[in-house]
């Protein structure tokens, strides 16, 4: 019997580059930023700076484009900045850390641009690590507190309809003897749904609710517990994990390896996606900021990042976790990078359709979607043009069809694979499969699951 097999193939050129012009500094060139927000030439910046052995934080602001700052938060005193958010036009959360050594603080909140504030969490007992805000919904804000105990810590989640002033517990997830740690995810694109990924130390569960936290159920164990995970703004399902890059597009239930195009051993600082401008991701390491689109992801460096001074460096017990110093402004196209000494901007240009300076890796990545059916997308990369085979075998390693079988220059690649193949009637029938990539002396062999 005739066997038929559907490919498509496309040659992805730098699409998930950005190509930067001279890179301009801003200002607070003394200063850590570990928070940004831009509007035009309005900037707001979450920074800390050495004063003898301790670090001072602050939020700044200018309204014109960074020559002259104010500080705005003086009245909360010099600990560390834990958050920040800002609610346009002048509503602003800071969750402050009271010394410069704290990893929880208080929430505060100004609603005429940090003229006056006031504490939003008095009905949590215990101090705050994270918050975020429903970017569906402003008046819902998710927190969770730390609470430590003789054998660890446990994190326990909160939420508020009313913009902070009142909060319910609304944890429901398991721990242990050394306690238990979270991190939290909006979906970007349900409004209804949240995230949940717990470490107890011992295992890793991952959570999902699809009624804003009233009740949770159990997804899957992921392979790391990392220390902020995302959702996309476009592709329904897709669920990242940072800063161990690995990625789901099946709402959490399989992951695969998230970082083609990286060094494995450069410090995760931060993540940004763009929902306007560029449309891509963005991952700042401590050797650059680094970009890639979501269809098939692929790291390139962002062009001149890696001469900036991007050496972020632990203080006390607090880390650079929860960062959010990358900010895309959408009138002027402008690329904002907060950094160790003080902002920088750039401006972007995208849409190139050929960019000979991206260098590409030999990379198989994971069958998107998967499980899969009736067809799934399968892509790879090579560094350089080389003779190349695709191979798709069964669970007994029959072979089931040759998807490649020439020669391909350097570059990044897809190609579909339809389960139409098999008997006339029925196609393949459901299980597992495996997809294998040869070039010369380099082979790389994936997992993908049929199900009808």
């Amino acid at each position: 019997m005739k066997k038929t097999v559907f490919i498509i193939f496309s040659l992805l050129f730098s699409s998930s580059a950005i190509h930067a012009q001279n890179w301009e500094f801003v200002g607070l060139d003394s200063m850590i930023i570990r928070h940004l927000y831009v509007s035009g030439d309005s900037i707001w910046a979450g920074t800390a700076h050495r004063v003898g052995n301790q670090d001072k934080s602050g939020l700044y602001f200018t309204t014109d484009a960074g020559n002259n700052w104010l500080q705005i938060d003086s009245a909360l005193g010099n600990g560390v900045i834990l958050g920040f958010d800002l609610v346009p036009p002048s509503t602003l959360f800071i969750l402050n850390g009271g010394s410069a050594y704290s990893v929880a603080g208080t929430l505060y909140k100004s609603t005429n641009n940090g003229g006056t504030w006031i504490s939003v969490s008095n009905n949590i007992n215990s101090a705050i690590q994270w918050f975020g805000i429903s970017p569906f919904n402003k008046n819902e804000v998710y927190a969770f507190t730390y609470n430590p105990f003789p054998a660890g810590l446990i994190n326990t989640l909160f939420k508020s309809t009313d913009g902070g002033n009142t909060w319910l517990n609304i944890s429901a997830f398991p721990s242990s003897s050394h306690g238990s740690i979270l991190s939290f995810a909006f979906d970007m694109i349900d409004s209804t749904s949240l995230y949940v990924t717990v470490n107890t130390q011992f295992d890793q569960y991952f959570y999902k609710s699809t009624n804003k936290g009233d009740s949770w159920f159990f997804i899957s164990e992921p392979p790391v517990t990392p220390p902020e995970t995302k959702t996309d703004l476009f592709l329904p399902d897709r669920i990242y994990l940072f800063a161990y890059y690995k990625a789901s597009d099946d709402g959490g239930l399989s992951w695969y390896d998230a970082y083609s195009g990286l060094q494995n051993n450069i410090d995760y600082l931060s993540f940004h996606q763009d929902g306007e401008t560029t449309k891509l991701l963005y991952n700042l390491r401590k050797d650059g900021l680094y970009s890639s689109g979501n269809d098939s992801i692929y790291w390139c460096m962002v062009d001149g990042t890696e001469d900036l001074p991007i050496y972020f460096s632990p203080t006390g017990f607090f880390d650079d976790r929860n960062m959010k110093n990358i900010f895309i402004e959408s009138i002027k196209k402008e690329l904002f990078l907060g950094t160790a000494k003080g902002i920088y901007k750039t401006t972007i240009i995208t849409n190139i359709a050929n960019d000979n300076n991206v260098e590409y890796n030999f990379s198989l990545n994971q069958n998107y979607p998967n499980p899969f059916n009736p067809s799934t997308t399968i892509s790879y990369q090579i560094p350089e043009t080389s003779f190349i085979t695709l191979k798709v075998y069964d669970i007994l390693g029959n072979e089931i069809a040759t998807l490649v079988n020439e020669e391909k220059p350097a570059g990044s690649y897809e190609v579909e694979f339809q389960s139409a193949i098999g008997p006339a009637t029925a196609g393949l029938a459901s299980g597992m499969y495996f997809y294998q990539l040869k070039v010369g002396n380099y082979v790389e062999t994936k997992k993908m699951l049929l199900i009808k």
